[in-house]
């Protein structure tokens, strides 16, 4: 994702892309951040992207596959670099409730099973845009476009103690512009 967005096409000035689980949920999150593209046209990029992407598995030669899956399990059984990201690993699982404090050791068993043809059904099943007629298919995910007003960094504060009042005045602003749809309690 970061090569063919950010080395090859210049698309963005940070892209990146990772697996995520939230509170049970299991989930990936795509970040593309532009100056010089749409929110829809980052959007269709990554849809293009998840589109090309199952061709590139499809078209994988089963020694790759398996190169990627050893590296993977490598990866996962690797030591930690520092007490505090073993820390991190730890309080993560507190965190999330699920107390599984080997679950690195756990995902490699679980690598052991998984096989090219189980990966793309997958891949199809919760990332691919497309159904395999076609048409584009009805995925669980969440999009946010984050747009700014085409001013280069923060908004220029001469007083430290109007911050406040800044921030109360976009909020109003973007309160506004929605027509008051605030899709939870925003009050004023």
């Amino acid at each position: 994702f970061y090569n063919e967005l950010r080395t090859k096409e210049q698309f963005g000035y940070e892209v990146s892309c990772g697996a995520r689980w939230t509170f049970g949920v299991l989930g990936m999150s795509f970040k593309v951040t532009t100056s010089c593209k749409t929110a829809d046209e980052a959007s269709a990029r990554v849809d293009r992207f998840l589109g090309e992407f199952r061709a590139q598995l499809e078209s994988m030669s089963d020694e790759s596959f398996m190169e990627h899956l050893v590296s993977l399990a490598k990866e996962k059984l690797e030591m930690f670099d520092s007490m505090e990201d073993e820390c991190g690993s730890y309080w993560s699982e507190i965190c999330e409730g699920r107390y599984d404090f080997e679950s690195h050791r756990t995902e490699v068993q679980c690598l052991k099973s998984i096989t090219k043809e189980s990966l793309i059904t997958a891949y199809d099943d919760w990332l691919h845009p497309v159904c395999h007629k076609g048409q584009p298919k009805k995925r669980r995910r969440v999009v946010f476009h984050v747009i700014g007003k085409g001013k280069v960094g923060r908004p220029a504060v001469d007083d430290p103690s109007e911050i406040g009042e800044i921030v109360d005045g976009l909020v109003r602003d973007f309160h506004n512009s929605v027509k008051g749809d605030t899709w939870g309690k925003i009050t004023f």
